[in-house]
């Protein structure tokens, strides 16, 4: 029998913030970006905290501004950057993903995560919660620096590269497993047999309530499950307490 497979994002949804912003925001402290990059980078982030624009809104200057700047970055320097960060912020997780993880370790799942964020801090993360495998986002590297060209794309489409993973290293997802937090997730979690929906956007709101896929909503010290019930309508299921 194949080992059983357990797939979890990590933005969101281990993690309680975003490793790649994480890292731009670390740049721009570092003043890396161009004065008018920084500006726009901080304007959209305090935008976004004082809910006056939404997270998109940050994302997509955000990614721009490294975008447009990563040629001028050596490798060196990222690495300090990523460093910095596991220190500081790799302790943020949410406590249901974290022990969900660990049971389905416990029970003979291989954990892997693919996320959005560069693999060079993605896997070092996710390692130290006890994954097997990591497949984030990779920036082509040569001579000490970024050139500025996309190796692996892990945001467009989760679902296409789950299956060549399975594909290449002979696993199958019968019995698998799967938690996301946001739109970019729903393909994979229609891969597997058990998908879980964390402090799921609205768009995967929606589709894990017509799916009836398992819905966790985690905040302060408890997480609770909702579930549709035989009338329809969404209902409490279970609730855990940190």
């Amino acid at each position: 029998m194949k080992q059983r497979l357990a797939i979890f994002d990590i933005d969101g949804t281990l993690f309680r913030w975003q490793l790649y912003y994480a890292i731009v925001l670390k740049l721009r402290e570092n003043n890396f970006f161009s004065v008018e990059a920084a500006k726009q980078i901080d304007e959209s982030f305090r935008a976004w905290e004082a809910r006056e624009k939404s997270f998109s809104d940050f994302e997509e200057i955000a990614i721009a501004a490294l975008n447009e700047h990563l040629p001028q970055l050596s490798s060196a320097d990222f690495n300090k950057v990523v460093s910095d960060v596991m220190q500081r912020l790799s302790h943020k997780t949410y406590a249901y993903t974290r022990n969900l993880a660990l049971v389905l370790k416990q029970q003979g799942y291989f954990l892997l995560a693919v996320s959005g964020s560069p693999q060079e801090i993605a896997e070092p993360f996710v390692r130290k919660y006890g994954f097997d495998d990591c497949m984030g986002w990779v920036y082509e590297q040569k001579e000490g620096y970024f050139t500025g060209k996309i190796v692996r794309n892990t945001v467009h489409d989760k679902a296409a590269l789950i299956k060549d993973y399975v594909k290449e290293h002979d696993m199958s997802l019968t019995g698998s497993f799967a938690i996301g937090d946001s739109r970019g997730d729903i393909g994979m979690l229609k891969l597997v047999d058990q998908a879980i929906a964390f402090n799921p956007s609205q768009e995967l709101l929606d589709e894990a309530l017509q799916e009836g896929w398992k819905i966790v909503i985690e905040r302060k010290n408890i997480a609770y499950s909702l579930a549709k019930g035989d009338d329809g309508n969404t209902v409490l299921e279970t609730t855990d307490r940190f």
